[in-house]
């Protein structure tokens, strides 16, 4: 397998999962930032404490679907930040 198939692969798996993060929350921002921002935050810590733990070798798909979560979760984290801003300056 040539390494730009491999590249392909690893952007493609990352993609599915960040945007999977983002279509989740999506409406929950919108609905109650407020709530979404406090969950967020917690599965942010949550995935930093799985990202630290791979004393076993957890391998290259999950490492990219781990950190695809965590860029997801800080996206979402800016947008309720976001809509907590509009919702204050109305």
């Amino acid at each position: 397998m040539a390494w730009h198939e491999i590249m392909s692969w690893k952007e493609t798996k990352y993609e599915e999962s960040f945007e999977g993060v983002v279509r989740y929350y999506e409406a929950k921002v919108r609905a109650d930032a407020k709530a979404t921002l406090a969950v967020v935050e917690q599965e942010l810590e949550s995935q930093w404490v799985r990202y630290g733990n791979d004393w076993t070798g957890r391998g290259v798909v999950m490492d990219t679907v781990i950190t695809a979560t965590i860029e997801g979760l800080e996206t979402v984290r800016a947008a309720c930040m976001e809509q907590l801003e509009k919702n204050n300056a109305a």
